[in-house]
């Protein structure tokens, strides 16, 4: 299984219900102006697959292209490739998930073992707690310590997220996090919806 989402089975169609769906940073929220105008727009310029219009947008020079042949506006394409790329999880160094000895680390770190991209991929058949860890942070949004919530919550892993009821979740992560003050962030039933769209997408595309 890949650690990351393959963008060339992602399709735009995909990707824009993903965005309708997403608690946006307000930077970002541009993206849901025009959204279905913007996306139509995409596919007359015969982009179908994220890896396509990733490629499309991979330099100033190509998006202020894409932008005069396709009609939408370089401001945008300019957020929509940043959010894009915020698709693609940043390996967590395994020191980032609380309460991980340090005997353990330095131990992994021998084997070439340094952050949760290398875990995940090591495919240890006895999966443990820096097994859950490491596959929940490929979830776009979830962090080490929110992981670590997760976890403790009895989501161990992607599978148990993506089989899971956002009430239900939020209110046991919540619980979790108020006794044992892992993060500050105040999410909602949305962020768990949109944890758990993730994690399905994650199942379906990463085989």
């Amino acid at each position: 299984m890949k650690y990351n989402l393959d963008l060339a089975s992602l399709s735009i169609h995909q990707y824009k219900e993903i965005l309708k769906k997403q608690n946006l940073l307000p930077s970002r929220r541009i993206l849901l102006q025009h959204l279905d105008e913007n996306f139509q727009l995409l596919e007359n310029m015969n982009i179908s697959t994220i890896s396509q219009l990733g490629k499309s947008l991979s330099s100033p020079q190509k998006i202020s292209l894409f932008a005069a042949t396709s009609g939408i506006p370089e401001g945008y394409l300019v957020i929509l490739r940043r959010e894009i790329h915020s698709l693609v999880q940043k390996p967590v160094p395994l020191s980032s998930f609380p309460g991980i000895a340090s005997s353990v680390l330095e131990k992994l770190h021998d084997e070439g073992i340094d952050n949760s991209k290398d875990y995940f991929e090591s495919n240890r058949v006895e999966k443990d707690e820096l097994s859950g860890l490491s596959d929940l942070v490929r979830i776009n949004g979830v962090g080490p310590v929110a992981a670590k919530a997760f976890y403790e919550a009895g989501f161990k892993s992607v599978s148990d997220v993506a089989h899971a009821e956002a009430a239900n979740l939020l209110g046991r992560v919540s619980d979790v996090n108020e006794a044992r003050h892992y993060y500050k962030a105040n999410l909602g039933i949305k962020d768990m919806q949109f944890c758990i769209d993730f994690a399905r997408l994650l199942l379906d595309l990463c085989s």
